[in-house]
């Protein structure tokens, strides 16, 4: 990675060292220094308010973000987005609780919204070359020596679904089941027919939406996870990444907000080649306001 394209705790700090430079930034960012009535916004001491100097209006530059009425320093804020920004195996509540020195419920909060703020993955359809593959994760459950208890064990499991453009974004999302109709309107939501070579394993539940996709598959019934460029190993990469995360960072996620964690993967993965940018961008994103 090119060393324009980084950014460090060094540049966090220069570039908002108080509480001040970030509410200057936030206010910069969402509004302008020009009052319509010809006037200029200036910093109201001890408050997080700005003041026209000729009609007296005030703005409060957090309003509707996920800053407002938070009691929590706004240099923390920005330190906890950072250290969000950077971990693309996740980060704990109880690790942003030990870096910044807050309460549990603090960090765990300041979390949440963060990833509430990452709204929708895209709604640009992949196309190109798009690997597809359908997973479980979570819920451990033993089944049995003979698998007798396979069909319980998979249901204490989620049902996730994937699509990677080669060399683009990703896709992902939880399911109510992995049924063929389930994963054939994923597919036709998020990948584009036109001039697209869609990757996937021998699986029956794609065969009757791939009939207007040209698809190529691998067999792994029979070892197959090469032939030529066929293959799924992106999105197989993908699934091992977001596994070993949530095992080792985690430990547990429920299926209640499994999705919004599935979304915070895939911000990561489709921002993964600029720090600088991926930092920029979800600081666009909280600054919008959490949905």
């Amino acid at each position: 990675m090119a060393k324009e394209n980084k950014y460090s705790i060094r540049d966090l700090k220069r570039d908002f060292p108080t509480d001040e430079a970030v509410l200057d930034f936030i206010f910069d960012s969402r509004h302008s220094r020009k009052c319509s009535c010809g006037g200029s916004y200036k910093r109201i001491t001890r408050r997080k308010q700005y003041q026209c100097s000729k009609c007296r209006y005030q703005i409060a530059p957090t309003a509707g973000t996920v800053f407002h009425k938070s009691d929590t320093p706004l240099v923390l804020w920005f330190h906890a987005v950072f250290i969000f920004s950077n971990a693309k195996s996740g980060i704990s509540a109880k690790e942003l609780e030990r870096q910044l020195g807050v309460t549990y419920k603090c960090a765990w909060r300041i979390l949440s919204q963060i990833r509430k703020a990452l709204g929708e993955q895209g709604d640009d359809k992949l196309r190109g070359d798009v690997e597809t593959d359908a997973a479980y994760i979570g819920g451990v459950y033993k089944a049995g020596k003979n698998n007798e208890l396979l069909s319980v064990a998979v249901s204490k499991k989620a049902p996730i679904i994937a699509a990677i453009e080669r060399g683009g974004e990703a896709r992902v999302k939880v399911l109510p089941n992995l049924t063929a109709k389930e994963q054939a309107t994923f597919v036709e939501k998020t990948v584009n027919p036109i001039g697209t070579r869609l990757m996937t394993d021998k699986t029956t539940a794609l065969d009757r939406v791939a009939w207007g996709y040209e698809r190529h598959f691998v067999d792994h019934s029979r070892k197959e996870y090469v032939r030529g460029d066929i293959h799924v190993n992106n999105v197989e990469t993908f699934w091992a990444h977001v596994k070993r995360s949530v095992r080792g960072t985690y430990k547990v996620v429920s299926k209640r907000h499994l999705q919004s964690y599935l979304d915070a993967f895939v911000f990561h993965y489709n921002n993964r080649h600029n720090d600088s940018a991926r930092f920029a961008a979800l600081l666009g994103m909280l600054l919008r306001g959490a949905r």
